[in-house]
Formats: structure tokens, sequence, C-alpha cells
């Protein structure tokens, strides 16, 4: 690996390694990438080999259990999924999109350090037993299917990944897993979804949870296989065939061990579930309990926000059409009560990746943003969500903040979903 930087005062450093030389090994053992490098430095006693300027050096350290060494290798390079998914976000995209969302993320480091859904079929034994070696836990797994013949249907990967047998080889030894499903009508829903739940349940509680999220199509879908989309009858349908069910699905420990998204309930026009049903919200960031954690919070807050502001002000909020009614339902009646406050909550229709289908915050374009917060006549401040920005804070058709507030002249804000940090500016 290469050495990029070198910690000033470490034993790195004392010892004369440099930017620029490659670390081979630490204790017999090679450096693939940071994730080894942390696991294996953390010993007192090492021997590292470096090479430099061609030469390979052998050195010795040793250190307390809490003293970093010191070097800081290259960045890891992501590796792709193997499978071709029928309904693979990276298949339907429009031209224009940012390019890191046409690249199928299959990479286990990734989804042990960030939280990143993998299918695991392009792991083998070696990268199986690097997980229990370091104990990479918990890992993120779409899975999906367990059936192995609809699991090859349905990820075009043609032939048996074995997904069972890797589940049980890591939770037999105590690594904890997160599952996802995307449900596709008919597909792998119906006695097949019951099956693939059955076959997971009986991994808990290594496998901690078993999340289901309806499909998502944008109108880019050509020559990819048919599939159907989740509507509020259908959506209203699966959620009463979910409960005349649930029973079966209970596990000891946990109030709820299947849980649905917060779309399916949005889009079938059903409430939230109250918080006895998420637990310790630890999907949210998957989309189950966003919107019950997010009015929990404003709920919390309500004591807290401003009931003036310092002079009359005009906010635009910018939602997704599908969150639109929850987000209005839960923040109207208390910002209306706000002296000087004059604003308004703009559904953003995503023509861009197709309205009909495609209404999440998380998906909205600045393209749209910006053709449709025109209509709504000037304003002193428009906030988005972060939920539409990439962690470098890049829209899904590449875009910035600054991109968008030049082409609205208006200031423009990204928040927090947090509206003491909205409204704190203006009193």
């Amino acid at each position: 690996m290469n050495i990029v930087a070198i910690t000033p005062k470490t034993p790195a450093e004392a010892k004369g390694i440099q930017v620029g030389d490659n670390l081979l090994s630490i204790n017999g053992r090679n450096i693939n990438d940071e994730i080894d490098y942390a696991f294996y430095s953390a010993d007192e006693d090492l021997k590292l080999v470096v090479l430099s300027s061609g030469i390979s050096r052998e050195l010795e350290i040793s250190k307390s259990l809490d003293e970093e060494l010191g070097i800081v290798v290259e960045p890891m390079k992501i590796r792709s999924c193997a499978n071709n998914c029928v309904f693979c976000f990276a298949h339907q995209n429009p031209p224009g999109v940012r390019e890191a969302l046409n690249f199928k993320d299959g990479d286990f480091r990734f989804s042990f350090l960030h939280g990143h859904y993998i299918t695991m079929t392009n792991m083998g034994p070696k990268q199986l037993e690097r997980v229990v070696e370091q104990q990479l836990s918990p890992l993120y797994i779409s899975v999906h299917v367990t059936d192995p013949e609809v699991r090859r249907k349905m990820l075009l990967y043609g032939k048996d990944d074995h997904l069972m047998d890797k589940l049980t080889y890591l939770t037999e030894n105590r690594i904890e897993l997160h599952t996802q499903i995307v449900l596709c009508p008919g597909w792998n829903d119906g006695d097949i979804l019951l099956q693939t739940i059955q076959d997971l349940k009986s991994l808990a509680p290594r496998i901690q949870s078993i999340s289901i999220v309806p499909v998502g199509l944008t109108k880019y879908r050509d020559e990819q296989p048919d599939l159907e989309s989740y509507t509020p009858e259908t959506a209203r349908e699966f959620i009463q065939w979910f409960e005349s069910k649930e029973a079966d699905f209970t596990v000891d420990g946990f109030e709820h061990y299947v849980l649905l998204s917060d779309e399916f309930f949005i889009l079938a026009d059903l409430p939230i579930p109250g918080n006895e049903y998420y637990g310790d919200f630890s999907m949210v960031e998957n989309g189950v309990g966003q919107c019950r954690d997010f009015a929990n919070r404003f709920a919390a807050s309500i004591p807290l926000l401003p009931t003036a502001l310092k002079r009359p002000t005009r906010i635009l909020f910018a939602t997704g059409t599908l969150g639109y009614p929850f987000l209005k339902d839960t923040i109207a009646e208390t910002l209306d009560g706000v002296e000087n406050l004059s604003y308004e909550i703009v559904p953003i229709r995503n023509e861009w990746l197709g309205a009909e289908t495609v209404t999440v915050t998380g998906l909205v374009s600045a393209r749209d943003l910006v053709t449709q917060i025109q209509q709504h006549g000037s304003a002193n401040a428009v906030y988005l969500s972060y939920r539409m920005f990439s962690e470098d804070g890049i829209t899904l058709d590449d875009h910035t903040r600054e991109d968008i507030e030049k082409k609205l002249g208006i200031p423009v804000y990204i928040h927090h979903e947090d509206l003491l940090e909205i409204l704190h500016p203006w009193v």
C-alpha cells in the first residue's frame, strides 16, 4: 500500500518511514487496504516490511496499544457488484446523472465502514474469512430473495451464489447483519417473501433486522425486464397481507423483527407507525422510521421554536411529492403560529426520472428544483433537505447548492430537517 502521509511525532516518523514508501506487510500479514492496516497495526509489537526506493526494509516497532503507528495509506478503491439485478437503479439512469450513480457498489469493506448494502455474490471464502478474522461487523446485506432459482432470475447472476451458506457462516462466527429486501410485485412477494423471511429469521439474532422497501423505477428502463411499481391500492393490499402474516415473524427480544419502509405507509395513505414499531430506529437511514423520527424530533423542538421572527420573512421548503402530505400535516399548525413567518412547502415533481414512480425527496434533481421553485414567486430563502445531495454536496444531476442558488437568484440553504436550525437565523 502506498503511504500518502506520516503523522508527526509517531513511531513511523521516528523510524524514518516516508511519504511515497510502500507498506507491504505487518507481522507477516499483507496490507491490502486501510482496514488491514488499522487491524494489524493495533498490536504493541510490530514487524513492518516497507519498500523504499525499490529497497525492502524490515522495521521493528514497539508501541502502546492506544498509540497510533502514524502511517496513512492510500484510500481504498471500491469494488463493483457482480450482478445485473432486474431493478438496479444504475441500469435506469438518465443522461447527465452524476458519475458515481452509474457505479454498482458491491464492496463488503464499504458495507462495514459506511453501511452500504451489498449482495455478497462476489464474496468468496477468502473474503468471508477476512470478515470473520477482522470482525467486520455489522454488515448490510441486500438479500431480496433466498430461493436460489428466483435469485438467479432477479440478480441475473447465472448461478447459485450459496447465499444462505454465506449468511450462516458469518452469523455462526459472531458477525451481525442487517438485511434488506427490495420488493418487486410478482417476483419476490407472496410465498417467496414468506420463505425469505423464514430463512433469515432462522439466523436471528445475529441477523438483527429485515427491512422491506418497495422497488423504485424510473422512466429510463429501455430493454430492462418488465417490473411494476407499487400503487396506493397495491401498497394497501400488501400491508394488509403483511399484517395478517406478521405473527409468524416474531423473534424473542425484538418488538418488530421485520420492518416495512415509510414509503409503503405513505403511498398507502396509512398512518406512520409509532415508536414501538421501530425499536432503536437503527434502520432510519434506510428509509425505515425516518418519518416517525422526524415527527419525534419536531415535537421535542416545539417549545424551543421562536414565536416570532425579527421581520416579515417568506421561506420555501422543497420536498419530494411522497413526503409532502406527511411534512405538511406535521409542521404546518406550529409554523402557522410563528409571527412574521410566511412559508410554503413545495412538492417537487420528479419530471426528470419519472414523476409517477419516483417520488422520494432523496431523488429530486436540481433541474426540477429550479424549474418548479421559480413558479412559486419570490422568497427570502429556499431550504433543501440534505437528502437531495451526496456527501460531497452534489445533486443527482451533478449540481451544487451554489449552482441552484445562482439559477434561482434566491439564497439557498441545505438543512438537516431541524426547524430550530432553519428558523434561528431569522430571529
